[in-house]
């Protein structure tokens, strides 16, 4: 019985200690658009070392490859709300306010694959109006946006980020 209570009393230490070192973490103040400075569409541990989320790194990147993408950052600010940012940081309608900064895209997929791989890799999009969209569009997260991915963001979001031929080509897919 004494070792169960010193066993409970041990593990409510180190609970107590866990949450007081969490209350303790930065709050996130940066977007995601403002922490991944090579617009690739991910926050790399270099880009996260003088920011507030470099405290949150670890606990962001849960397929732990060494790089914070759009859904690991939204969910994490997501299940965290309160906690480590602000409710207006984390809701569809600050989500939607951040696209609609970006430049609209205007051009249809084939427009856009410059050496017709069927993908839209980084560099191709570097120079286009969908390098903000970039890293919500590639939802595999590959690091490159094939015409699926492309039509189901235009889909999803339609006139908020897109116009003339991107959502032409939509309609008529």
């Amino acid at each position: 019985m004494k070792k169960l209570t010193l066993a409970s009393t041990i593990l409510a230490a180190l609970s107590l200690s866990a949450c007081s070192a969490s209350n303790s973490l930065a709050k996130i103040d940066s977007d995601f658009g403002s922490l991944d400075n090579d617009n690739d569409g991910y926050i790399s541990k270099v880009e996260a070392d003088d920011d507030a989320i470099w405290d949150h790194f670890s606990n962001i990147d849960t397929n732990m490859d060494e790089q914070i993408s759009r859904t690991e950052f939204n969910a994490y600010m997501q299940l965290n709300t309160g906690k480590v940012a602000t409710d207006s940081e984390v809701s569809e309608s600050a989500f939607k306010a951040e696209i609609a900064k970006f430049d609209p895209i205007e051009n249809d997929f084939k427009s856009l694959d410059n050496d017709k791989n069927g993908y839209v890799s980084i560099e191709e999009a570097d120079d286009d109006d969908i390098a903000n969209h970039f890293g919500y569009m590639d939802s595999n997260k590959d690091k490159r946006i094939s015409r699926t991915e492309f039509v189901n963001y235009i889909s999803k979001y339609g006139s908020d980020v897109a116009e003339d031929d991107a959502l032409e080509m939509v309609k008529n897919s």
